[in-house]
């Protein structure tokens, strides 16, 4: 339950149960009462509880009242919420909520004196402040909302993110710019976020997760790039933990750009822990409430309030890449994105594309905001060159915006027009909203596409062969619609070839054999594995030689938490730049690998491979987990066999019963395995 769809609750801390009686009298029964009597329970369930208003009377002994009151402003989780203090007028000052002297130090909301015992009256005096203050707690709720939630899924609203690019260094006119653009955007009300991008082009700047901060202070929602590329898991955790800390709850999951070469004294070291579909599952588990082991001991995290999404490129060439895009796709949502974003393209038939795609799987419910960048020529060139990982800008494309660049303005408004129809046309296939970019541009420009776009909404089908730019020989997932020159709903042919190279025949067939659980010889195995794995030598000599056999088979790099058995006989860990375990980023172009491009994507080759034997669609099948890095170095087929890694797990391979003492630690090893 997010915090600001929860019960109106009211805390009340006092040893005097009779003001809570009084509370209640007060409030008529509109709002829950919740009761703490001393200073621990109030501090803990103000904390657990997170109430939209804290009453705080007299606690014993004196003078707990206003230590409290101090500990509630400076706690990081309680200092935001409204607070206030109740005293009764007595000559005793030992049991007033404050002293004279204190009455001077408090911030407090309110504080109200009452006089008497009569329940009512106090009752009466206490339901105009209260009424206030939880109005003030109504407003606070309403600023609080997440407006870009609120455009995104409602369909009445056509949500406009703005996309800001931070450079590097801490005080550059490029930082400048960017908080300036989103204080002009809070102010203006068009735009319902700034998206703030994480190191593009794998380069070094300015943190998102600061910006986006800053961005928050100035009145309008973030939306954060959290890539991979940088960032191991518990980084990961850290970030998003003190994220949602400082109020920022939108998040874009990306794999990454590959690091560039202008990182300090060169190229960074990529990390690639975690793939987009293993973040969107960590988010899914924190706004739970994620659980964890401390101390020997089970503590349940608070939940926190983001809102997931993630991106596709359906601007692919080839069958088995754009295939590969969508199981991706397919497995994103069902970790948790709440939205997607395409990557760049300008071919209105890839645009319809992908929301048929999204209705036939079922996906209906799943906004999209089509991606609309101000194109430029140099921008263009270096799109049409692949310069620009996954964004596409076919020849014919080039050619036209090449003659663009001849006019006096140097087709500066040939291009705003285009990303004024390209909104147009999102508007009119269903998209929730347009994700708006370009280098440099003003908000003056950012208002004059959407008022554009606005106005030629209603005739969107008018402006589809405008944007009739296929790449050579491209896969569509549909057949065309000669009628609209979109796609009908029909599923295109799929007539690229299946591979079957000699070591995947060998691969399936070992597999069948020795990896199968229900095979004769798994069973038989099974003793002989368990003995190895009880001798230090044997387990030495195993790993050994299991390695030079899967390095020479299959490049392997001994991770010992395999994914062979997921990506077709093929290593992604060793094979794929970005170890991308679940399906291919988003950076191959006509089926050749981003960083490596000399060798094709290992997702096309998986893809094309299963093919040949009918099983393409096992890619969408399952969520394949993280390795597990305490198994780096050991031997993966001992680690399958003992039921230690996610394959076994799969599977249902429990631990085998060994000696005494020692199953409990088998089944720990595996448990601990499971946590990846």
């Amino acid at each position: 339950m997010h915090r600001e769809e929860r019960t109106n609750q009211i805390l009340v801390i006092t040893s005097h149960q009779g003001l809570v009686g009084i509370i209640q009298e007060a409030v008529q029964g509109s709002l829950e009462i919740t009761h703490a009597a001393d200073e621990k329970e109030g501090l803990e369930k103000a904390r657990k509880n997170f109430p939209n208003l804290i009453v705080l009377g007299y606690i014993d002994p004196p003078g707990t009242a206003f230590q409290l009151h101090r500990k509630l402003r400076e706690g990081w989780i309680t200092k935001n919420i409204p607070l206030l203090l109740v005293d009764a007028d007595t000559s005793d000052q030992a049991h007033r909520v404050l002293s004279l002297e204190e009455g001077l130090q408090i911030e407090a909301d309110d504080y109200i004196t009452l006089s008497g015992v009569d329940t009512q009256a106090s009752a009466t005096r206490l339901a105009r402040p209260i009424a206030a203050l939880m109005d003030r707690v109504q407003t606070r709720i309403q600023q609080n909302a997440n407006v870009l939630r609120e455009a995104i899924l409602d369909p009445e609203v056509f949500c406009i993110t703005w996309e800001q690019i931070p450079g590097r260094g801490a005080f550059e006119m490029q930082q400048e710019e960017l908080i300036e653009n989103a204080r002009r955007a809070a102010k203006k009300g068009t735009v319902h976020a700034v998206s703030v991008t994480d190191n593009p082009g794998g380069n070094p700047a300015i943190s998102t997760e600061i910006l986006c901060t800053e961005v928050r202070k100035l009145g309008i929602e973030p939306l954060v790039h959290l890539a991979f590329r940088d960032k191991n898991r518990n980084e990961c955790e850290s970030v998003l933990y003190g994220l949602a800390g400082l109020g920022v709850r939108n998040v874009l999951m990306l794999t990454g750009d590959y690091p560039s070469d202008g990182g300090f004294k060169g190229r960074s070291k990529p990390v690639f822990d975690l793939d987009a579909v293993h973040g969107l599952q960590m988010l899914d588990m924190m706004n739970a409430g994620m659980d964890h082991e401390t101390m020997g001991r089970k503590v349940k995290l608070a939940p926190t309030d983001f809102f997931a999404g993630s991106a596709v490129s359906p601007f692919k060439a080839t069958e088995s890449e754009l295939l590969c895009q969508y199981y991706k796709l397919d497995k994103k949502i069902r970790a948790g994105a709440k939205f997607v974003i395409p990557q760049l393209g300008y071919d209105a038939r890839k645009m319809h594309e992908i929301m048929l795609w999204l209705r036939m799987h079922g996906h209906v419910n799943v906004p999209v905001l089509a991606n609309i960048y101000i194109l430029p020529l140099g921008a263009a060139r270096l799109m049409n060159s692949n310069g620009i990982p996954g964004a596409v800008v076919s020849d014919k494309l080039l050619a036209t915006i090449a003659e663009e660049a001849k006019d006096k303005d140097k087709g500066r408004s040939a291009r705003i027009m285009r990303a004024a129809k390209m909104y147009a046309m999102a508007k009119g296939m269903g998209y929730a909203g347009a994700h708006i970019g370009g280098h440099g541009i003003s908000y003056e420009t950012l208002e004059e596409i959407v008022q554009r776009g606005d106005e030629m909404a209603p005739r969107w089908r008018d402006l589809v062969p405008e944007f009739d730019f296929p790449q050579p020989d491209g896969f569509y997932f549909f057949e065309k619609d000669p009628d609209t020159g979109l796609n009908t709903e029909r599923s295109a042919p799929r007539k690229e070839k299946g591979a079957k190279p000699p070591i995947y025949q060998f691969a399936r067939v070992a597999h069948a054999t020795m990896f199968n659980p229900s095979s004769v010889v798994f069973k038989s195995l099974r003793p002989m594995v368990k003995m190895i794995d009880n001798s230090h030598r044997m387990k030495s000599a195993f790993e050994f030689c299991e390695h030079l056999a899967k390095v020479a088979m299959f490049g392997c790099q001994n991770c010992g938490d395999c994914a062979l058995f997921d990506v077709a006989f093929l290593c992604p860990m060793s094979q794929c730049p970005k170890s991308q375990r679940n399906g291919p980023c988003g950076g191959s172009y006509l089926g050749w690998c981003e960083v490596n491009p000399e060798k094709k994507c290992v997702w096309v080759r998986a893809y094309q491979r299963l093919k040949s034997h009918g099983a393409e669609g096992e890619i969408v099948e399952d969520i394949v987990p993280p390795p597990n890095w305490e198994l780096m170095g050991t031997a993966s087929w001992l680690n399958f066999y003992m039921g230690r890694d996610h394959s076994a797990r799969k599977l249902g391979i429990a631990p085998p019963e060994t000696k005494a003492g020692s199953k409990k630690a088998a089944q720990s090893q595996a448990g601990q395995g499971a946590k990846a």
